[in-house]
Protein backbone atom coordinates (compact mmCIF):
# COMPACT_ATOMS: atom_id res chain seq x y z
CA UNK A 1 0.00 0.00 0.00
CA UNK A 2 2.85 2.48 0.69
CA UNK A 3 4.19 1.24 -2.37
CA UNK A 4 1.30 2.45 -4.16
CA UNK A 5 1.43 5.84 -2.48
CA UNK A 6 4.68 6.80 -3.46
CA UNK A 7 3.99 6.08 -6.97
CA UNK A 8 1.18 8.09 -7.10
CA UNK A 9 2.30 10.66 -5.55
CA UNK A 10 5.29 10.49 -8.24
CA UNK A 11 3.48 11.03 -10.63
CA UNK A 12 1.65 13.79 -9.29
CA UNK A 13 5.23 15.31 -8.98
CA UNK A 14 5.49 14.98 -12.68
CA UNK A 15 2.61 17.00 -12.98
CA UNK A 16 3.46 20.18 -11.39
CA UNK A 17 1.43 19.11 -7.75
CA UNK A 18 2.85 19.99 -4.73
CA UNK A 19 2.68 17.93 -1.28
CA UNK A 20 0.44 19.63 1.91
CA UNK A 21 0.16 18.10 5.08
CA UNK A 22 -3.78 19.11 6.47
CA UNK A 23 -4.60 17.95 10.17
CA UNK A 24 -6.14 14.75 11.06
CA UNK A 25 -8.17 16.35 13.60
CA UNK A 26 -10.31 19.31 12.55
CA UNK A 27 -12.84 21.86 14.43
CA UNK A 28 -16.25 20.25 13.99
CA UNK A 29 -17.76 23.94 12.93
CA UNK A 30 -14.96 23.89 10.58
CA UNK A 31 -15.84 20.76 8.90
CA UNK A 32 -19.19 21.52 9.20
CA UNK A 33 -18.93 24.42 6.62
CA UNK A 34 -18.00 22.07 3.96
CA UNK A 35 -20.25 18.77 4.61
CA UNK A 36 -23.60 18.26 4.70
CA UNK A 37 -25.66 16.63 7.88
CA UNK A 38 -25.58 13.06 6.49
CA UNK A 39 -21.16 13.45 5.75
CA UNK A 40 -21.24 14.73 9.33
CA UNK A 41 -23.22 12.39 10.93
CA UNK A 42 -20.79 9.71 9.83
CA UNK A 43 -17.83 11.63 11.89
CA UNK A 44 -16.08 10.36 14.89
CA UNK A 45 -16.38 13.17 17.22
CA UNK A 46 -14.70 13.90 20.57
CA UNK A 47 -14.59 17.06 23.09
CA UNK A 48 -11.67 19.11 23.81
CA UNK A 49 -10.30 20.07 27.44
CA UNK A 50 -12.25 23.80 26.58
CA UNK A 51 -15.71 21.92 25.67
CA UNK A 52 -15.19 22.48 21.73
CA UNK A 53 -16.47 19.68 19.57
CA UNK A 54 -13.51 18.24 17.32
CA UNK A 55 -13.68 15.31 14.62
CA UNK A 56 -11.29 13.11 12.89
CA UNK A 57 -11.52 13.68 9.42
CA UNK A 58 -13.35 11.58 6.72
CA UNK A 59 -12.45 13.03 3.58
CA UNK A 60 -9.67 15.02 2.75
CA UNK A 61 -10.94 17.44 0.11
CA UNK A 62 -12.35 20.07 2.87
CA UNK A 63 -9.26 20.32 4.82
CA UNK A 64 -7.39 21.41 2.00
CA UNK A 65 -10.16 23.93 0.74
CA UNK A 66 -9.88 25.39 4.14
CA UNK A 67 -6.06 25.36 3.93
CA UNK A 68 -6.11 27.29 0.79
CA UNK A 69 -8.60 29.64 1.79
CA UNK A 70 -6.19 30.18 4.98
CA UNK A 71 -2.47 29.73 5.51
CA UNK A 72 -2.17 29.82 1.54
CA UNK A 73 -4.69 32.97 0.71
CA UNK A 74 -1.87 34.86 -0.65
CA UNK A 75 -1.02 32.62 -2.86
CA UNK A 76 -1.92 32.91 -6.85
CA UNK A 77 -4.17 30.53 -7.86
CA UNK A 78 -4.06 28.16 -9.32
CA UNK A 79 -2.93 26.11 -6.65
CA UNK A 80 -2.02 22.54 -7.83
CA UNK A 81 -1.33 20.16 -4.31
CA UNK A 82 -1.86 16.84 -3.35
CA UNK A 83 -1.82 14.93 -0.11
CA UNK A 84 -1.80 11.26 1.73
CA UNK A 85 -3.37 10.18 4.67
CA UNK A 86 -5.34 8.24 7.08
CA UNK A 87 -9.46 9.18 7.25
CA UNK A 88 -12.02 7.59 9.58
CA UNK A 89 -15.73 7.10 9.42
CA UNK A 90 -18.64 5.78 12.09
CA UNK A 91 -20.21 3.91 8.52
CA UNK A 92 -18.62 0.61 8.73
CA UNK A 93 -18.00 -0.61 5.27
CA UNK A 94 -17.82 2.99 3.92
CA UNK A 95 -14.52 2.27 2.35
CA UNK A 96 -13.13 -1.16 3.38
CA UNK A 97 -14.31 -3.59 6.32
CA UNK A 98 -12.35 -1.14 8.45
CA UNK A 99 -13.70 2.24 10.33
CA UNK A 100 -9.63 3.52 9.32
CA UNK A 101 -8.62 3.76 5.29
CA UNK A 102 -6.19 5.31 3.77
CA UNK A 103 -6.21 7.97 0.80
CA UNK A 104 -4.20 9.80 -2.11
CA UNK A 105 -5.45 12.84 -3.81
CA UNK A 106 -4.54 15.47 -6.11
CA UNK A 107 -6.71 19.33 -5.90
CA UNK A 108 -6.01 21.75 -8.50
CA UNK A 109 -7.57 25.13 -7.24
CA UNK A 110 -8.30 28.21 -9.40
CA UNK A 111 -9.08 27.27 -12.57
CA UNK A 112 -12.59 26.90 -14.43
CA UNK A 113 -13.26 24.77 -17.72
CA UNK A 114 -12.80 21.25 -19.45
CA UNK A 115 -9.21 21.93 -19.78
CA UNK A 116 -8.57 21.55 -15.86
CA UNK A 117 -11.08 18.68 -15.99
CA UNK A 118 -9.45 16.35 -17.90
CA UNK A 119 -6.21 17.22 -16.54
CA UNK A 120 -7.23 16.24 -13.22
CA UNK A 121 -8.92 13.05 -14.96
CA UNK A 122 -5.93 12.38 -17.04
CA UNK A 123 -3.30 12.07 -14.03
CA UNK A 124 -5.65 10.25 -11.67
CA UNK A 125 -5.50 7.33 -14.70
CA UNK A 126 -1.59 8.03 -14.95
CA UNK A 127 -1.19 7.19 -11.24
CA UNK A 128 -3.43 4.28 -11.70
CA UNK A 129 -0.94 3.10 -14.63
CA UNK A 130 2.08 3.83 -11.94
CA UNK A 131 0.63 1.98 -9.14
CA UNK A 132 0.86 -0.71 -11.69
CA UNK A 133 -2.73 -1.55 -12.19
CA UNK A 134 -3.17 -2.31 -15.51
CA UNK A 135 -6.83 -2.81 -16.42
CA UNK A 136 -9.25 -0.19 -15.56
CA UNK A 137 -12.25 2.14 -16.70
CA UNK A 138 -13.16 5.39 -16.03
CA UNK A 139 -16.65 6.71 -15.93
CA UNK A 140 -17.14 10.42 -16.49
CA UNK A 141 -20.72 12.10 -15.59
CA UNK A 142 -21.76 15.59 -14.41
CA UNK A 143 -23.59 16.46 -11.22
CA UNK A 144 -25.30 18.93 -12.99
CA UNK A 145 -27.14 16.81 -15.92
CA UNK A 146 -29.22 15.05 -12.52
CA UNK A 147 -29.86 18.17 -10.89
CA UNK A 148 -31.34 19.85 -14.17
CA UNK A 149 -33.60 16.75 -13.98
CA UNK A 150 -34.62 16.85 -10.89
CA UNK A 151 -35.53 21.17 -11.52
CA UNK A 152 -37.93 19.67 -13.98
CA UNK A 153 -39.62 16.85 -11.96
CA UNK A 154 -42.18 17.20 -9.48
CA UNK A 155 -39.94 15.05 -6.48
CA UNK A 156 -41.48 16.28 -2.66
CA UNK A 157 -38.73 17.60 -0.88
CA UNK A 158 -38.66 15.14 1.97
CA UNK A 159 -38.14 12.13 -0.96
CA UNK A 160 -35.20 13.76 -2.79
CA UNK A 161 -32.38 12.78 -0.20
CA UNK A 162 -33.79 8.78 -0.48
CA UNK A 163 -33.83 9.17 -4.55
CA UNK A 164 -30.80 10.58 -4.85
CA UNK A 165 -29.41 7.83 -2.42
CA UNK A 166 -30.78 5.05 -4.22
CA UNK A 167 -29.60 6.21 -7.56
CA UNK A 168 -25.92 6.60 -6.00
CA UNK A 169 -26.04 2.76 -5.12
CA UNK A 170 -27.51 1.72 -8.59
CA UNK A 171 -30.86 0.40 -6.47
CA UNK A 172 -33.27 0.54 -9.09
CA UNK A 173 -35.83 -1.68 -7.35
CA UNK A 174 -35.58 0.73 -4.32
CA UNK A 175 -36.01 3.91 -6.63
CA UNK A 176 -38.80 2.63 -8.38
CA UNK A 177 -40.97 1.71 -4.77
CA UNK A 178 -39.62 5.75 -3.65
CA UNK A 179 -41.15 6.58 -6.85
CA UNK A 180 -44.16 4.72 -6.50
CA UNK A 181 -44.87 6.71 -3.34
CA UNK A 182 -45.10 9.76 -5.52
CA UNK A 183 -47.48 12.12 -7.22
CA UNK A 184 -45.13 11.95 -10.51
CA UNK A 185 -46.32 11.59 -14.01
CA UNK A 186 -45.64 8.61 -15.96
CA UNK A 187 -43.06 10.86 -18.21
CA UNK A 188 -41.24 12.13 -15.23
CA UNK A 189 -41.48 8.47 -13.44
CA UNK A 190 -39.56 6.72 -16.65
CA UNK A 191 -37.22 9.77 -17.22
CA UNK A 192 -36.16 8.74 -13.44
CA UNK A 193 -35.72 5.15 -14.41
CA UNK A 194 -34.20 5.44 -17.62
CA UNK A 195 -31.28 8.15 -17.17
CA UNK A 196 -29.11 6.03 -14.83
CA UNK A 197 -28.50 3.74 -17.65
CA UNK A 198 -26.89 5.97 -20.10
CA UNK A 199 -23.77 4.65 -19.82
CA UNK A 200 -21.34 4.18 -23.08
CA UNK A 201 -19.35 6.32 -25.50
CA UNK A 202 -19.82 9.64 -27.22
CA UNK A 203 -23.22 8.54 -28.66
CA UNK A 204 -25.11 8.96 -25.02
CA UNK A 205 -24.75 12.55 -25.46
CA UNK A 206 -27.06 12.00 -28.43
CA UNK A 207 -29.41 10.06 -26.81
CA UNK A 208 -29.19 11.77 -23.27
CA UNK A 209 -29.82 15.19 -25.39
CA UNK A 210 -33.40 13.58 -26.20
CA UNK A 211 -34.69 13.37 -22.63
CA UNK A 212 -33.67 16.29 -21.50
CA UNK A 213 -35.19 20.20 -22.13
CA UNK A 214 -33.36 22.01 -19.94
CA UNK A 215 -30.52 24.55 -20.07
CA UNK A 216 -28.68 23.06 -16.66
CA UNK A 217 -28.52 19.51 -18.18
CA UNK A 218 -27.69 20.83 -21.64
CA UNK A 219 -24.73 22.55 -20.46
CA UNK A 220 -23.56 19.72 -18.69
CA UNK A 221 -24.03 17.53 -22.02
CA UNK A 222 -21.94 20.04 -23.62
CA UNK A 223 -19.00 20.06 -20.88
CA UNK A 224 -19.02 16.82 -21.24
CA UNK A 225 -18.25 16.19 -24.68
CA UNK A 226 -15.32 18.72 -25.06
CA UNK A 227 -14.16 16.77 -21.86
CA UNK A 228 -14.53 13.83 -23.99
CA UNK A 229 -12.50 15.19 -26.57
CA UNK A 230 -9.64 16.42 -24.26
CA UNK A 231 -9.03 13.20 -22.79
CA UNK A 232 -8.59 11.37 -25.95
CA UNK A 233 -5.92 13.91 -26.32
CA UNK A 234 -4.72 12.86 -23.39
CA UNK A 235 -4.13 8.68 -24.84
CA UNK A 236 -7.14 7.81 -22.61
CA UNK A 237 -8.84 6.07 -25.66
CA UNK A 238 -11.08 3.00 -24.50
CA UNK A 239 -10.28 3.95 -20.95
CA UNK A 240 -12.96 6.60 -20.28
CA UNK A 241 -16.61 5.75 -20.75
CA UNK A 242 -19.64 8.26 -19.77
CA UNK A 243 -21.57 8.03 -17.17
CA UNK A 244 -24.63 10.17 -17.14
CA UNK A 245 -26.26 8.37 -14.22
CA UNK A 246 -23.40 8.98 -12.25
CA UNK A 247 -24.18 10.52 -8.68
CA UNK A 248 -21.70 11.36 -5.63
CA UNK A 249 -22.41 11.09 -2.11
CA UNK A 250 -21.03 14.40 -1.23
CA UNK A 251 -23.24 17.81 -2.02
CA UNK A 252 -20.62 19.84 -2.96
CA UNK A 253 -19.67 18.17 -6.24
CA UNK A 254 -21.31 20.71 -8.77
CA UNK A 255 -19.37 19.69 -12.72
CA UNK A 256 -17.63 17.41 -14.04
CA UNK A 257 -17.52 14.28 -11.84
CA UNK A 258 -15.83 10.55 -12.37
CA UNK A 259 -15.19 7.10 -11.01
CA UNK A 260 -12.09 4.33 -11.88
CA UNK A 261 -12.71 0.67 -11.09
CA UNK A 262 -10.10 -1.83 -11.40
CA UNK A 263 -11.35 -5.65 -12.33
CA UNK A 264 -13.17 -7.47 -10.42
CA UNK A 265 -13.63 -5.03 -7.70
CA UNK A 266 -17.41 -3.50 -7.49
CA UNK A 267 -16.48 -0.08 -5.74
CA UNK A 268 -14.36 2.33 -7.01
CA UNK A 269 -10.05 2.60 -6.69
CA UNK A 270 -10.68 6.32 -7.74
CA UNK A 271 -13.01 8.81 -7.15
CA UNK A 272 -13.41 12.88 -7.96
CA UNK A 273 -14.75 15.73 -9.53
CA UNK A 274 -15.71 19.67 -9.78
CA UNK A 275 -16.79 21.46 -6.72
CA UNK A 276 -16.45 25.29 -8.08
CA UNK A 277 -18.82 26.39 -4.39
CA UNK A 278 -17.07 24.82 -1.91
CA UNK A 279 -13.72 27.52 -1.28
CA UNK A 280 -16.55 29.99 -1.14
CA UNK A 281 -17.63 28.87 1.95
CA UNK A 282 -14.75 28.98 3.60
CA UNK A 283 -13.98 32.89 2.31
CA UNK A 284 -12.15 32.04 -0.91
CA UNK A 285 -14.13 32.08 -3.74
CA UNK A 286 -12.76 29.99 -6.12
CA UNK A 287 -13.31 27.16 -9.04
CA UNK A 288 -11.67 23.73 -8.16
CA UNK A 289 -11.45 19.84 -9.10
CA UNK A 290 -9.53 16.72 -7.45
CA UNK A 291 -9.52 12.97 -6.65
CA UNK A 292 -8.38 10.59 -4.59
CA UNK A 293 -7.19 7.16 -4.58
CA UNK A 294 -8.40 4.36 -2.12
CA UNK A 295 -5.31 2.92 -0.84
CA UNK A 296 -7.11 0.33 0.76
CA UNK A 297 -8.48 -0.87 -2.06
CA UNK A 298 -5.47 -0.76 -4.28
CA UNK A 299 -3.61 -2.81 -2.43
CA UNK A 300 -6.00 -5.73 -1.70
CA UNK A 301 -6.63 -5.66 -5.88
CA UNK A 302 -2.89 -5.43 -6.51
CA UNK A 303 -2.14 -7.88 -3.75
CA UNK A 304 -4.85 -10.34 -5.47
CA UNK A 305 -2.41 -10.01 -9.10
CA UNK A 306 1.55 -10.19 -10.39
CA UNK A 307 0.80 -6.57 -11.22
CA UNK A 308 1.73 -3.45 -8.47
CA UNK A 309 4.75 -1.08 -7.96
CA UNK A 310 8.22 -2.62 -7.29
CA UNK A 311 8.13 -2.95 -3.62
CA UNK A 312 11.42 -1.53 -2.12
CA UNK A 313 14.39 -4.12 -2.62
CA UNK A 314 18.08 -3.96 -1.41
CA UNK A 315 20.69 -2.87 -3.89
CA UNK A 316 23.46 -4.81 -1.87
CA UNK A 317 23.84 -6.76 1.60
CA UNK A 318 27.62 -5.48 3.16
CA UNK A 319 28.94 -8.11 5.14
CA UNK A 320 32.52 -7.93 6.31
CA UNK A 321 34.94 -9.97 9.06
CA UNK A 322 36.30 -7.59 11.97
CA UNK A 323 39.37 -6.65 9.80
CA UNK A 324 37.11 -5.56 7.38
CA UNK A 325 34.23 -3.56 9.48
CA UNK A 326 36.04 0.34 8.18
CA UNK A 327 35.75 -0.90 4.57
CA UNK A 328 32.36 -2.30 5.21
CA UNK A 329 31.52 1.18 6.70
CA UNK A 330 32.84 3.19 3.71
CA UNK A 331 31.88 1.02 0.91
CA UNK A 332 27.91 0.95 1.83
CA UNK A 333 28.19 5.35 2.33
CA UNK A 334 29.85 5.14 -1.32
CA UNK A 335 26.75 3.02 -2.41
CA UNK A 336 24.17 5.46 -0.73
CA UNK A 337 25.90 8.11 -2.12
CA UNK A 338 24.93 6.96 -5.43
CA UNK A 339 21.10 6.51 -4.50
CA UNK A 340 21.64 2.59 -4.12
CA UNK A 341 20.26 0.88 -1.00
CA UNK A 342 22.79 -0.83 1.01
CA UNK A 343 22.54 -2.89 4.08
CA UNK A 344 25.73 -3.30 6.24
CA UNK A 345 25.69 -6.55 8.56
CA UNK A 346 25.75 -5.76 12.58
CA UNK A 347 28.07 -8.78 13.19
CA UNK A 348 31.48 -10.63 11.14
CA UNK A 349 30.43 -13.10 9.66
CA UNK A 350 32.71 -15.39 6.70
CA UNK A 351 31.87 -15.49 3.27
CA UNK A 352 29.82 -18.59 4.00
CA UNK A 353 27.83 -17.49 6.53
CA UNK A 354 27.52 -13.86 4.77
CA UNK A 355 25.44 -15.51 1.43
CA UNK A 356 22.65 -17.17 3.45
CA UNK A 357 22.13 -13.70 5.48
CA UNK A 358 22.33 -11.97 1.72
CA UNK A 359 19.59 -14.54 0.92
CA UNK A 360 17.39 -14.17 4.01
CA UNK A 361 17.74 -10.27 3.06
CA UNK A 362 16.80 -10.54 -0.35
CA UNK A 363 19.05 -8.73 -1.61
CA UNK A 364 20.59 -8.01 -4.86
CA UNK A 365 24.16 -8.23 -4.59
CA UNK A 366 26.68 -9.33 -1.17
CA UNK A 367 29.95 -7.49 -0.93
CA UNK A 368 31.85 -8.71 1.88
CA UNK A 369 35.20 -7.15 3.13
CA UNK A 370 38.04 -8.96 4.74
CA UNK A 371 40.60 -6.00 4.98
CA UNK A 372 42.28 -7.15 2.42
CA UNK A 373 41.43 -4.08 0.14
CA UNK A 374 39.89 -6.81 -2.20
CA UNK A 375 35.67 -7.68 -2.15
CA UNK A 376 34.23 -10.67 -2.56
CA UNK A 377 31.42 -10.22 -4.72
CA UNK A 378 28.12 -12.07 -5.33
CA UNK A 379 25.78 -11.06 -7.59
CA UNK A 380 22.18 -13.38 -8.14
CA UNK A 381 22.79 -16.84 -7.80
CA UNK A 382 26.76 -16.43 -9.63
CA UNK A 383 29.41 -17.48 -8.47
CA UNK A 384 31.89 -15.21 -6.09
CA UNK A 385 34.39 -13.21 -7.71
CA UNK A 386 36.94 -10.66 -6.43
CA UNK A 387 38.50 -7.79 -7.41
CA UNK A 388 39.83 -3.95 -5.93
CA UNK A 389 37.18 -2.37 -4.04
CA UNK A 390 37.60 0.86 -5.02
CA UNK A 391 36.04 -0.42 -8.25
CA UNK A 392 33.14 -1.92 -6.46
CA UNK A 393 31.00 1.43 -6.72
CA UNK A 394 32.12 1.83 -10.28
CA UNK A 395 30.90 -1.17 -11.39
CA UNK A 396 27.76 -1.62 -9.64
CA UNK A 397 26.72 1.89 -10.50
CA UNK A 398 27.45 1.20 -13.86
CA UNK A 399 24.90 -1.78 -13.76
CA UNK A 400 27.80 -4.22 -14.29
CA UNK A 401 28.50 -7.80 -13.05
CA UNK A 402 31.49 -8.62 -11.35
CA UNK A 403 34.22 -8.63 -12.99
CA UNK A 404 36.14 -11.41 -13.32
CA UNK A 405 39.06 -12.22 -10.44
CA UNK A 406 42.48 -9.95 -11.35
Amino acid sequence: MRATQEAALAEMRRWGYRYVVTPTLESLDVLAVGLDAGELRRLFKLTDADGSLLAVVGERTVPVARLVAGRLRAAPLPLRLCYAGPVLTADPGRFTRRREAYQVGAELVGAFGPVADAEVIAMAVRCLDAAGLRQYQVDVGHSEFFQGLLDGVALPADLKPSVKAALARRDFVALEALLDQTPLRSAEHELLLRFPALRGGAEILEAGGKLVRNRRSERALNELARVNELLRAHGLGEAVALDLGAIRDFDYYTGVIFEGYGPDVGRPLAQGGRYDALLARFGRPAPATGFMIHLDRMGELLRRTTEGPELTWLDAAVGWTAAGLEEALALAASLRMFGMRAVVDTQPRGLAAALGWREALGARHLLHLNGSGRTAWAAGNGRVRRLPTDQVVQQLVAGSQPAADK
